[in-house]
């Protein structure tokens, strides 16, 4: 078989494989507990007039549909005014949630369009199994970003992640999963071989697409590096049975998906997930509803879709709700609860979904290691508007990252930190 023949028979299977690298609890012995994040997106986002509080600093009330959060109201932040500046494009918009840079304009920033939870993987990942967890619901847009600009693949199905996560292999198919991880290296060196032989005879345009190459190679070959690491290290006990759902009721999958980030978290198999909430959620399966989420979202100000689309809304933050009494009742390393260290960011890339708006973008931000119990409102200076990307800076800070920008930011939210 020539090399040609070769690439095409393995590679094309290898390269797809997700960014995930090959825990029992690694690292227990020490006294500090690990910081985790969790990032939650919506497609749709949440209508303004439903979301953002009245009232500012420690002084504001939760809006209807926010009081199925009244529990954590002094554990949480609730944002307002804080978009992407320069991401425009309604849904397509969406995909820049985490990143605050859409894909097309990533060669203008330093890391490219990386989402945070990317960039947290890269500096932190090797602590675990898996340095991420990219988690989809109803197929939703793509919010887990390389710094290559690829799309961090979604698993779909709660039950897959838990099989991942816990179910035991055989010596057997350690053997051949070592096997396809090696194979996966000598793919990966021929490539980069050809690349750097033909990069210099490219044009500019070409040499750009081979740079994204090139970076995706780097990402893959550090993914393929990890898992081996891994490889032979036990899987973990799973700290809670596997999650059953209809997967054509509305909410149960979302409730699964939420089950199995907690227990992916509770066992420090990953510290970073992603979780998007896609517009193909079959919401009419909810009583009182008949109409499609794509459609509620453009209600036009209709009062029957705007009925719907908040019984849609409110059920979804009552699934928060659960997802975080979850966190707060598990027992974390030195006698706190997962709820403690974990920093879950919870929003949309869509600000209001009705008239495709990027603005103004419905954020909360949840959990230990911050000065929470506020509605924080970030009014215009002029034309300027602050970006959601401070926000960022300061979570990176507060994941243990040195990092003084990111994405758009033009400063941080430091005065949120303990």
């Amino acid at each position: 078989m020539n090399r040609r023949e070769f690439l095409q028979g393995l590679g094309a299977s290898a390269l797809s494989f997700p960014c995930f690298s090959p825990v029992a609890l690694y690292g227990a012995e020490v006294s500090n507990a690990p910081r985790r994040l969790v990032c939650i997106g919506l497609d749709f986002g949440l209508r303004p007039e439903s979301f953002f509080p009245s009232g500012e600093g420690r002084e504001f009330e939760l809006t209807p549909l926010l009081k199925p959060l009244e529990h954590w109201q002094k554990k949480m932040t609730v944002f307002s005014q804080l978009d992407h500046p320069n991401v425009q494009g309604g849904h397509y918009g969406v995909h820049a949630f985490l990143s605050g840079v859409r894909r097309e304009q990533g060669a203008n920033f330093a890391d490219g369009c990386v989402s945070i939870d990317q960039l947290i993987s890269n500096k932190l990942g090797g602590l675990t199994r898996f340095p991420s967890l990219c988690l989809g619901v109803a197929n939703g847009d793509s919010i887990s970003w390389t710094s290559a600009g690829i799309a961090v693949p979604k698993i779909d199905d709660p039950g897959v992640v838990y099989d991942l996560l816990f179910k035991p292999m055989s010596r057997a198919a350690i053997e051949a999963q070592r096997h396809r991880l090696d194979e996966n290296q000598s793919v990966a060196g021929i490539l980069q071989q050809d690349a750097n032989r033909i990069g210099p005879k490219l044009d500019r345009w070409d040499r750009e697409k081979m740079d994204e190459f090139i970076g995706a190679m780097r990402d893959f070959e550090k993914s393929n590096e990890n898992r081996i690491e891994w490889i032979d290290k036990p899987i973990p006990t799973a700290p809670g049975a596997k999650p059953k759902f209809d997967s054509a009721s509305c909410m149960d999958r979302v409730r699964a998906t939420f089950d199995v980030a907690a227990l992916a978290l509770q066992s420090d198999s990953t510290r970073v997930i992603t979780m998007n909430i896609g517009g193909s959620l079959p919401v009419n399966n909810l009583s009182g509803i008949d109409r499609g989420y794509h459609d509620l979202s453009h209600s036009g100000q209709d009062p029957e879709k705007l009925r719907q689309l908040g019984l849609v809304e409110s059920a979804l933050m009552r699934e928060l709700d659960q997802f975080l009494q979850k966190l707060a009742a598990m027992k974390d390393i030195g006698g706190g609860s997962v709820f403690d260290n974990t920093t879950v960011i919870f929003g949309s890339g869509m600000g209001n979904a009705s008239s495709h708006a990027n603005t103004n973008l419905p954020v909360l931000l949840a959990g230990g290691g911050f000065r929470h119990g506020q509605h924080l409102f970030f009014p215009k200076n002029g034309r300027q508007q602050t970006p959601l990307c401070n926000l960022f800076v300061t979570v990176l800070q507060q994941m243990g990252l040195e990092c003084e920008r990111f994405g758009g930011s033009t400063g941080n939210l430091n005065q949120m930190l303990l």
